[in-house]
């Protein structure tokens, strides 16, 4: 199931890559430059959806330690990685996740992903404001049940039945949304 409690999807999919985030960190350290296997590198680059401009990321980390990039490699593997990154599943997945796409793909794939992205990110924005009704939820009836003062358990319960009203109103769009994005995978297969 998509999430517990909603409607489920025909379609699962396993997240591939479950560092997608990681393209932002600290690119490599002296051990990692003097044993690096610059396809390899190039491959999981790719494969995260990082940007071409990652290699120049390894080559300023490396240059402290008098090691040079091999751009060809890195290239052949990032380019390799991205046939794994840029797949219509994968930017389900990415969207599902909250991830942005940064355009990385190459034109042959790009349009497909970028349509599968859109496609399924208003799931997890509508998944979002669910959420966050449901944390005010659950704020509310602690505040109502931890007061022994009236008109603050008022105010808490008054409060309590507007969540309410908005919680099954979001949660009626999370499965319109939900629903959605089903057909969209139903008619692409």
């Amino acid at each position: 199931p998509i999430c517990s409690g909603e409607p489920t999807m025909r379609y699962r999919f396993v997240l591939l890559l479950p560092a997608l985030l990681l393209g932002g960190c600290a690119s490599l350290s002296e051990d990692d430059c003097r044993s690096a296997n610059w396809d390899d590198i190039g491959y999981r680059d790719g494969a995260r959806g990082a940007g071409p401009d990652r290699a120049q990321d390894h080559a300023s980390a490396c240059v402290k330690y008098g090691i040079t990039v091999d751009h060809e490699a890195w290239k052949r593997g990032y380019e390799r990685g991205l046939g794994v990154y840029c797949t219509p599943e994968n930017a389900v997945q990415i969207a599902l996740s909250g991830g942005n796409y940064g355009g990385v793909c190459p034109p042959e794939s790009d349009a497909e992903f970028a349509t599968h992205w859109r496609a399924a990110r208003p799931v997890y924005e509508q998944r979002q404001k669910v959420a966050q009704l449901e944390q005010r939820r659950r704020e509310l009836e602690y505040a109502f049940s931890a007061s022994d003062n009236e008109r603050q358990r008022y105010d808490a319960r008054t409060e309590l039945a507007r969540v309410d009203e908005a919680l099954r109103y979001e949660r009626e769009r999370l499965y319109f949304e939900e629903s959605r994005l089903d057909r969209f995978l139903s008619g692409i297969r």
